[in-house]
């Protein structure tokens, strides 16, 4: 019975531990749920999305009531001249049942929902990759910061050691003055980082609305390594993938379609209406009108006003299409750019790791050395300072890679879309 409730205690206690630890997975949905950009971008999908229903809307017959009292001097009765009035009450109903720009408008309405939901996607992959970056940032400064506590306390060994061979005479003051401004150096250091993590935590925070609380740790792998498919098929799957790709193709549609609402001028249209009115010198007209109208209208000359309107649409739609291949070609670049920073990055962590091994047993080397008195407080704090950037260097490069890795991500738009598109 004991043993299963200890059991329960280390789950409980690891639960808790794991909920003050941010994914990439879990920071990506806290982006989707708190972004204030991502709830821009939603609102412009909803905008967009009333657009459309008014444009479908006005197929419907407008119904309109109508009221009139008009005071009128003179009034010619049987004897004499007098004020009167005239009322005038009814009800009218219209239509456009034909009008083939609206038809094509529709369509418009449809894309420009799709085009804002691409925008929303492209915004969705920016946020997801400044948020990694975040996270990656905070975990590189969490062990920044554990190097250099270490890093302290190390400094603070060799403080110990000088102030002893000081009092037994075998070195100069000097030497004991020297280790407290190492140590001094070590503390501010410390403190620097720390002011950095807190600053960039904030920064992380701010893209989510600040839903993080406080102490909440970035739970990410800073990969030491990474395997890369062939550019070729990287770069078809950033075409593939890419929303901004999508968003272009659409925006070269409402371009078409923008064409064939120009040419459309000058097409026919129906335009119905009906009206019953009641009208008479009493406040209850007595006297009934009744009218039908029915209108079928089809322009065919207008100086040739819509056929230079469809030219300078036309011109926008050429512009589209170089759009999109300026766009291709850009992400392409992106691309070949972010590979190349990933296999720059690889070689950085491996010349980071070769002189990590080198510092660290020069300073093991060098500190028992000046225990023994064969090395002075020169050579020991040089080393010292040689660890610390080797360290700090080590950290930094996997920092890089990891980096640049998502940054190919997101060139490719994996970052967005995961295996799915």
């Amino acid at each position: 019975m004991s043993k299963s409730i200890f059991l329960l205690f280390i789950l409980f206690f690891f639960s808790l531990k794991n909920s003050y630890a941010v994914t990439i997975s879990q920071l990506k949905s806290l982006i989707d749920r708190y972004s204030l950009e991502i709830g821009i971008e939603k609102t412009a999908i909803e905008k967009s999305k009333f657009l459309r229903e008014a444009t479908f809307r006005s197929y419907f017959p407008r119904i309109s009531l109508t009221g009139e009292v008009d005071e009128f001097y003179p009034y010619t009765g049987f004897l004499s001249k007098s004020w009167n009035q005239q009322y005038t009450l009814g009800i009218s109903v219209s239509a456009n049942p034909l009008n083939l720009q609206r038809n094509v408008q529709l369509k418009v309405d449809k894309y420009s929902i799709e085009v804002n939901k691409d925008a929303l996607e492209k915004t969705r992959l920016e946020l997801y990759s400044q948020a990694i970056n975040y996270l990656l940032k905070l975990k590189t400064l969490e062990k920044l910061i554990e190097i250099r506590k270490e890093l302290l306390r190390s400094s603070k060994e060799i403080l110990k050691i000088s102030e002893k061979k000081y009092k037994n005479g075998l070195v100069l003051i000097t030497d004991v003055l020297k280790s407290k401004a190492n140590v001094e150096k070590a503390k501010t250091s410390l403190r620097n980082t720390e002011k950095e993590y807190n600053q960039t935590f904030n920064l992380l925070n701010e893209l989510v609305n600040f839903s993080l609380k406080t102490g909440e740790k970035a739970e990410v792998e800073l990969l030491e390594e990474v395997k890369l498919p062939k550019i070729k098929k990287l770069i078809s799957i950033a075409l593939l993938k890419r929303p901004e790709i999508y968003k272009l193709k659409k925006e070269i549609e409402i371009a078409k379609l923008n064409v064939e609402i120009q040419k459309k001028t000058l097409s026919p249209q129906l335009n119905f209406s009906a009206s019953y009115t009641k009208s008479g010198t009493a406040f209850f007209p007595d006297k009934d009108n009744y009218q039908l109208s029915a209108v079928l209208s089809f322009p065919i000359f207008d100086s040739g006003v819509t056929k230079l309107k469809s030219l300078a649409v036309t011109k926008d739609l050429i512009s589209k299409e170089l759009s999109l291949k300026k766009q291709e070609n850009a992400i392409k670049r992106e691309v070949l750019n972010a590979v190349e920073a990933v296999n720059s990055a690889m070689e950085e962590v491996k010349s980071a790791k070769s002189f990590l091994n080198y510092s660290k047993e020069a300073y093991k080397r060098v500190l028992n050395e000046y225990k023994l008195g064969v090395s002075d407080i020169v050579a020991l704090l040089q080393a010292f300072d040689n660890l610390k950037t080797a360290e700090e260097s080590y950290i930094n490069s996997l920092f890089n890679l990891n980096s640049a890795y998502y940054e190919l991500k997101k060139a490719t738009g994996e970052l967005l879309y995961g295996g799915k598109k």
